[in-house]
């Protein structure tokens, strides 16, 4: 039997804390539980030569990537086919755009939307060689000499999360990732899909729909994850992990239930908190909250429909800090009809809100998303087929900077921020608002001050670095 490969090719820029990718993972459960062969492979900890054996010993490659690196995986599918593989693409790219990949000629699949049901279909159409069974896959857009044979709509989204089977850690080199990460970080998902209408956002992949899984089988997987595999701090990807509030409640109840000690990230809205529920995750171990803001301007936050305030942006903000959780905000900068004076007010709500730490994006319009369909007059299409995009460029051509002006204006909003933020009259602001919240919550204070005394033991999972105090 054919065996299959799934890897993920790594950004040119690792931005982020390196950590294991879900989306394989849950590919090769799927694979497992069909009795089909798979091995998993992240180029972010292969050198070349581990990522062309490992190519070659496999013999369907199936690619998964981001939106700027999928150059790269196109080169690596070229290399698979001078080896003679079976190459598939998959993702939420291939599922909006499959002609770049298809027209390559080094790709002889796409397989699009949510694949846990459809690709083990594939790789066993593929196996018992029949064209028939591969085009009853739905999904699946294939080319033969230069020509497509087989171009199937994406399947109905997987309506039951609980049906899936868990994402296959035991296939990925966990102990790798943990060491090029100190706080080795772990990934989760709880839902898939989010209602709001960013125009940003490609929903292709998992829709603007919201789906759950239930509490019981999401805190058996943390448990899994905390008792296999001792994580330093544990991150939900969802999209909105707080859309539903009530079902977070419950997940930290059962979390405190069980008596599980560990630390975790969340993302989610400005809209999508309030006080009681931020201080429910802070006693089940959140410490981290990661939200969208965009802007701090109206009229930006309008023009990226985000459907927020800057009010309700400084609001959150404030009640994350009092619930003792540390904010992490994502930024961008070079929106259409942004102007100078934008920039400046989104400055002025940043100071107002005091994040933690700021990360700022150039504006990119990507394809399958409402911003490509509304500015492709301003789409610079040879820049974007010659170096795609990237969070610090763009191929949007903007109205009132230049690309070098843009990627000033986010260096300079980060720098400026920080000088601020760690200023003195800053830090003895936080100084009090850590004395009322100790206050409030006199365990936690009872704790800090045994730590400082030495009498307590500081905690396993360390961020304390990323607390600015």
């Amino acid at each position: 039997m054919r065996k299959t490969l799934l890897t993920y090719i790594k950004p040119h820029v690792q931005e982020d804390p390196l950590a294991m990718i879900l989306g394989i993972a849950y590919l090769g459960g799927a694979m497992e539980q069909q009795g089909l062969p798979v091995e998993l492979a992240d180029e972010r900890i292969l050198n070349d030569s581990e990522m062309k054996e490992t190519i070659e010993r496999n013999d369907v490659i199936g690619f998964s990537a981001l939106t700027p690196n999928i150059r790269r995986a196109i080169a690596w599918a070229k290399y698979a086919k001078e080896k003679g593989k079976i190459t598939v693409m998959g993702g939420p790219h291939a599922s909006v755009d499959q002609g770049i990949f298809l027209d390559s000629g080094h790709f002889d699949y796409v397989i699009k939307g949510e694949a846990e049901e459809t690709l083990p279909q594939f790789i066993k159409a593929i196996e018992g060689g029949n064209d028939e069974d591969i085009k009853a896959v739905a999904g699946v857009a294939g080319v033969r000499e230069g020509e497509i044979w087989v171009d199937n709509p994406a399947p109905p989204l997987i309506k039951k999360l609980d049906d899936l089977p868990l994402p296959a850690r035991h296939l990925i080199p966990m102990d790798s990732f943990f060491k090029m990460n100190p706080e080795r970080l772990a990934y989760i998902f709880t839902t898939r899909g989010c209602p709001f209408k960013c125009i940003f956002c490609q929903k292709e992949l998992t829709g603007r729909g919201f789906r759950v899984r239930s509490t019981e089988l999401i805190v058996d997987e943390l448990e899994h994850i905390v008792k296999t595999y001792n994580p330093g701090v544990v991150l939900f990807v969802d999209e909105i992990l707080t859309l539903r509030k009530k079902r977070i409640h419950e997940m930290c109840d059962e979390i405190l239930r069980r008596g599980l000690k560990f630390e975790w990230i969340a993302n989610t809205r400005a809209d999508c908190v309030d006080y009681p529920l931020l201080k429910h995750m802070h006693r089940a171990g959140c410490r981290r909250i990661y939200y969208g803001w965009e802007s701090g301007s109206q009229r930006m936050l309008d023009v990226l429909k985000k459907d927020l305030t800057p009010e309700s942006i400084v609001e959150a903000a404030k009640m994350t800090r009092r619930a003792g959780i540390w904010a992490k905000v994502y930024l961008i900068v070079g929106s259409p009809g942004e102007s100078p004076a934008d920039v400046e007010e989104t400055e002025r709500v940043l100071r107002m809100a005091s994040p933690d730490l700021v990360r700022v994006s150039v504006f990119n319009p990507l394809i399958g998303t409402e911003s490509w369909d509304n500015y492709q007059a301003n789409i610079d299409l040879t820049d974007l087929r010659d170096n795609y995009v990237s969070s610090n460029r763009s191929a949007y051509v903007h109205e009132h900077f230049t690309q070098i002006e843009l990627e000033q204006i986010r260096k300079d909003m980060v720098r400026n921020y920080e000088k601020w933020y760690y200023a003195y009259p800053q830090r003895a602001r936080r100084m009090v608002e850590r004395t009322l919240y100790y206050l409030e919550n006199p365990t936690f204070a009872k704790k800090r001050v045994g730590r400082a005394l030495g009498l307590v033991p500081p905690p396993s999972n360390k961020i304390d670095h990323l607390h600015a105090g």
